[in-house]
């Protein structure tokens, strides 16, 4: 039997250093792995997400990126997105000049701009556009939030609902009064998957807003109640859209009709603290931080 060896690159995504943020796996010359190996591939890495830079087929698009969690195939996601392009531009694959240049990106849902910064030769910052935001529905059951997520029902955010937006995959979003709340979570798995069938989607997410912070601020937590993906997130792009959607929507940070610049902060409960830049105006939606190489390897498929 013949077999090929198939380069990747490991990024920590949205952190300034190796061993925070999220980890990715990026193959950069992915044509002709087949979309069958591609999800074999995925569960052999165990991460959260695993991209697959192919041929775009879209017109105006650079590249086309196919993400992979361990068991199904994403039509969008954050941290995959943004790592994928700042692994690209660090290793000369995509020629971003000193200052910021923008690229199309084919992903699932369409073709989307991503910005990358670059400064001294370094790629410092790489953020892309979300869709724009779709909201509803709400859950109007709060016990069965507090259930799912183990805390007590004063827990919650009394002010605010907890609601499912979809700036490119839909999360349930679910607001707690304190960042005690949130560190404290502990998800009951049949509560989960009962909150599931009522939000329509098993992508859920608490957070609260941080008091303190230089800037607007939320302290979030992907809400892990699977068996088969590797565990808790520790920084989930898509779900800072949404978040930042949210927040804007309900007036979180001042004026909801205003542009909002907020930080989310993510990961130190997971120990890999990260942090990500969020920046809502109306429907345009983006996302973006820093990553850096953390190695580079190859699989050999058969």
């Amino acid at each position: 039997m013949s077999s090929r060896e198939a380069r990747y690159l490991r990024v920590d995504v949205f952190t300034d250093r190796v061993f925070g943020g999220n980890p990715l796996a990026v193959f950069p010359d992915a044509d002709g792995i087949d979309g069958a190996t591609m999800q074999a591939i995925a569960r052999e890495m165990n991460l959260s997400e695993t991209v697959f830079c192919v041929r775009p087929s879209a017109p105006g698009a650079s590249f086309r990126f196919r993400i992979f969690t361990v068991d199904r195939e994403l039509p969008l996601a954050g941290h995959p997105t943004v790592g994928s392009v700042f692994a690209l531009a660090a290793t000369g694959r995509l020629a971003a000049t000193e200052g910021s240049t923008v690229v199309q990106v084919e992903l699932g849902v369409g073709v989307i701009p991503v910005r990358v910064d670059v400064r001294d030769g370094d790629v410092v910052h790489v953020q892309m556009t979300q869709r724009a935001p779709r909201f509803g529905p709400e859950v109007v059951d709060r016990e069965l939030v507090g259930a799912a997520l183990g805390v007590p029902g004063d827990a919650l955010a009394p002010d605010l609902p907890a609601e499912v937006v979809d700036t490119g995959i839909p999360w349930l979003l679910m607001p707690l009064a304190t960042e005690e709340a949130v560190a404290s979570l502990r998800p009951d798995p049949a509560a989960c998957r009962e909150l599931t069938g009522v939000a329509g989607t098993d992508l859920m997410h608490a957070f609260c807003r941080a008091p303190e912070r230089p800037v607007p601020t939320l302290r979030t937590r992907h809400v892990f109640f699977g068996t088969v993906t590797p565990g808790e997130d520790p920084a989930t792009g898509s779900a800072a859209g949404c978040l930042g959607a949210f927040a804007a929507r309900h007036g979180l940070f001042g004026d909801d009709r205003a542009p909002l610049t907020l930080r989310v902060e993510q990961g130190a409960d997971v120990g890999r603290p990260s942090r990500v830049d969020v920046t809502v105006a109306g429907d345009l939606v983006e996302v973006g931080g820093a990553s850096v190489l953390a190695g580079e390897g190859w699989l050999r498929i058969d």
